[in-house]
């Protein structure tokens, strides 16, 4: 039998805080109680404040003069715009550690006087420990669930993604507690382009597009093999278009990065980098057009009906130029929107409900695959 290692981590994390409960008896539990809120207290405020303190340096940090900086800390600036989510996972993680630290300094003598006071003699009282450790243990099953959410949500790990997607509780607190909770504390404002980046977009494919008075080309697109070869690797197993087009989205987004150079050339310098599929391929790195000209080609390659879509993306924070794609689902009859570019910084932009409440379609390009 395949064991789901985070539904087993969540059952694992309840039953021992239940048997440590049921062991130490309902007084001294109680006090592990109290202990346990004061420290998920420090912790959610502490991961909240690091968070928004991180995403406030690192825009400053991409934004700021580093010419009379000193050499050291020019180099680790520069390092952080070159890889950004790796630095502003650095500052982050740097932030919550100082903040904690500074809190627990100031708060650790609090549970002790507290439980003190208040707490009545309940002497063992097992059973009543048991359902306080029970207690206690699904609060720090959420937290722990919580941390691997926002870890998913902005870092690529595909194999535990996969663990999580099939693990019934996490999914329960996922769509009950993170997205409507959590998310919103640590949304960051989406990579859109400034207003005609995506001119050349047509230029960056094999292909060869037949304008239309509608505002929606059709094009022919010559997929390379090495793509080819991996759309087939990637799809294998899928017999549906939107199966197909999930495995994709999925793929493309834990295996390809925002190109936040590419971003400054443009919006700072006026200089854009145009790039082939096959280079974001072999790069790991692209913006918005590349992301979508990257997945054209896959989708092309499975067989799907694929449209690569411009417009302004509205991020909430900046709206913009944007490009993303949508595919053909013939079961459904309708079309499946997708932005793997922003899937890659948040994993909830296949086909959610208001997309087109920040995607504005203004042109877009169809491509007729093998599926209808």
């Amino acid at each position: 039998m395949t064991i789901n290692w985070v539904t087993a981590g969540i059952a694992a994390v309840l039953l021992g805080s239940a048997w440590a409960g049921y062991r130490r008896g309902a007084a001294v539990q109680l006090g592990h109680l109290v202990r346990q809120a004061q420290n998920l207290v420090i912790i959610v405020v502490c991961l909240w404040a690091g968070w928004r303190l991180a995403a406030a340096l690192g825009d400053w940090v991409r934004t700021a003069n580093l010419g009379a900086w000193p050499p050291a800390v020019r180099a680790l600036a520069q390092a952080w715009r070159q890889s950004p989510q790796t630095g502003g996972a650095v500052a982050f993680l740097a932030l919550y550690a100082v903040l904690a630290a500074c809190l627990q300094r100031v708060l650790r003598q609090v549970p002790g006087s507290l439980v003190n006071r208040t707490v009545p003699r309940f002497g063992r009282a097992r059973l009543l420990g048991l359902a306080l450790g029970a207690a206690g243990g699904a609060v720090r099953a959420v937290l722990y669930g919580a941390l691997l959410f926002l870890a998913l949500q902005y870092f690529t790990l595909p194999a535990i993604g996969r663990e999580a997607g099939a693990s019934r509780p996490y999914q329960w607190l996922a769509q009950r507690v993170y997205s409507p909770f959590v998310r919103p504390f640590v949304a960051r404002e989406l990579p859109v382009l400034a207003e005609g980046a995506l001119q050349p977009l047509a230029n960056n494919i094999n292909l060869f597009v037949v304008p239309s008075p509608t505002g929606q080309a059709q094009g022919v697109v010559v997929v390379p093999k090495d793509i080819a070869d991996l759309a087939r690797r990637i799809t294998a197993g899928q017999t549906t278009a939107r199966g197909k087009a999930r495995a994709l989205y999925e793929w493309e987004i834990h295996h390809i990065t925002y190109d936040w150079k590419k971003y400054d050339d443009f919006v700072y310098r006026g200089r854009w980098d145009q790039q082939s599929p096959e280079q974001t391929l072999r790069t790991g790195r692209g913006v918005c057009a590349d992301y979508a000209l990257l997945y054209a080609n896959l989708a092309h390659a499975s067989g799907l009906t694929v449209r690569i879509d411009e417009g302004i993306g509205d991020s909430g924070g900046a709206a913009g130029s944007h490009a993303w794609n949508e595919v053909w689902d013939g079961e459904a009859n309708r079309w499946i929107p997708l932005d793997t570019t922003w899937g890659s910084a948040q994993d909830a932009w296949f086909d959610p409900a208001g997309f087109w409440n920040t995607h504005h379609l203004q042109t877009a390009i169809l491509i007729k695959g093998e599926e209808r």
